[in-house]
């Protein structure tokens, strides 16, 4: 064999064994990720995508050099982190309000985003008025390139046209996980204060129900 190409069947590359498990737990207890530990998941989804593309601009900063790739991940970690925050936020918002409690279908965040603006300005009237509008950029900016949830998912569409623009050559990491942390900041906060609203709207109308049952 050509001393340019490596022999893989015969080197100590890792290679599949029988019996090879994926989703097992290990004696190496602190490598074991605890799943299926809360009612509502939505919040560890959401904590998580934004802690993985956090983590991965982290490796690139101290030293990595593989930013190249990993900026695809990165890209869609902090989108699914911007939607299925607001898509919880929503949720709770119409809970709040008395209204049908589902979370929004669909990927379309420039939505989700205007339905968290009503819900912001029922629970919060006339308040963040800056900090909402910088939050349309950005939600504008992400949807011009990625309406969808597929720019950094595929390099192309079922017809091979290219998702990512023509123009577009490069994203600075580090800025975008910047903006993304004063983001997820100010729509943390605010999801926050809506489930403890929610919270307190919930405790009251069981002490109601509770009264009513003694009166009878």
């Amino acid at each position: 064999m050509s001393d340019d190409i490596p022999d893989y069947f015969t080197s100590k590359i890792a290679w599949p064994e029988p019996g090879d498990e994926l989703f097992i737990y290990g004696k190496d207890w602190h490598n074991n990720a605890c799943v299926n530990w809360t009612p509502d998941g939505m919040e560890l989804y959401v904590r998580g995508y934004k802690l993985g593309a956090d983590a991965l601009v982290d490796r690139i900063i101290n030293g990595a050099h593989d930013q190249d790739f990993l900026v695809f991940p990165i890209v869609f970690l902090y989108r699914q982190y911007l939607e299925l925050r607001m898509k919880s936020l929503i949720r709770d918002g119409r809970a709040l309000f008395d209204q049908p409690v589902e979370y929004p279908h669909g990927h379309e965040i420039d939505k989700f985003w205007a339905e968290c603006k009503t819900v912001l300005e029922h629970v919060w009237p006339g308040q963040e008025a800056q900090a909402i509008q910088v939050i349309d950029s950005v939600i504008k900016q992400f949807c011009d390139i990625d309406p969808k949830s597929f720019t950094f998912r595929y390099p192309t569409d079922k017809k091979e046209n290219r998702y990512l623009p023509a123009d577009m050559r490069y994203i600075n990491l580090r800025n975008l996980a910047e903006v993304m942390e004063k983001t997820a900041n100010f729509l943390d906060g605010a999801a926050d204060g809506v489930a403890v609203q929610l919270e307190h709207k919930q405790d009251y109308e069981a002490d109601l129900r509770s009264m009513a049952g003694d009166w009878q």
